[in-house]
């Protein structure tokens, strides 16, 4: 499991080092600025970032680390180091995400957050497609994970490719 750096303080079930790599506000940018953090960004005036050598770490335990980054951020996990798989979760038409809205009884969210999704998975997709090894086009929810499920298995038993300059 990667454990994520942060300057929130510690609640008092976590342990340093376990649950997080709990840092000053100070030395969490020093790490930033020495380019530590694949990602990184603020959540409720606290500080979180997801280390290169966390990722590393758990890659050498022969553990598959998964990760929920923004887009922005996988040109930096695409390395030869980390040899990421980048699955994109695309969302379905404006058709279909109301029928999900409906199903799971979100009555609150709005048809034009439901457009800013679908213009945001565009966007995303126009820009970043060409770092995508996958994409699974979320129609229903238990058919997508069960998609994800045997894309991961595939993963550990058949070779894939990678870009040339991997090799070398």
């Amino acid at each position: 499991m990667r454990i994520p750096d942060t300057t929130r303080p510690p609640r008092d079930s976590e342990i340093d080092g376990v649950h997080y790599h709990f840092v000053t506000k100070q030395r969490f940018l020093d790490l930033s600025k020495a380019g530590r953090f694949v990602e990184y960004g603020e959540y409720e005036r606290y500080m979180y970032g997801t280390a290169a050598a966390d990722i590393l770490n758990v890659i050498r335990r022969s553990k598959t680390c998964v990760l929920t980054l923004k887009a922005e951020s996988l040109l930096a996990v695409r390395t030869s180091e980390i040899m990421p798989f980048i699955l994109f979760v695309a969302p379905p038409s404006l058709q279909m995400l109301r029928r999900q809205k409906e199903c799971t009884g979100q009555f609150n969210v709005k048809d034009d957050d439901l457009k800013v999704i679908l213009t945001q998975g565009k966007r995303i997709e126009q820009k970043f497609g060409h770092l995508f090894d996958s994409i699974i086009v979320n129609t229903d929810f238990d058919k997508s994970l069960t998609e994800m499920k045997t894309i991961l298995r595939r993963l550990e038993t058949e070779p894939q490719w990678v870009p040339i300059d991997w090799t070398t």
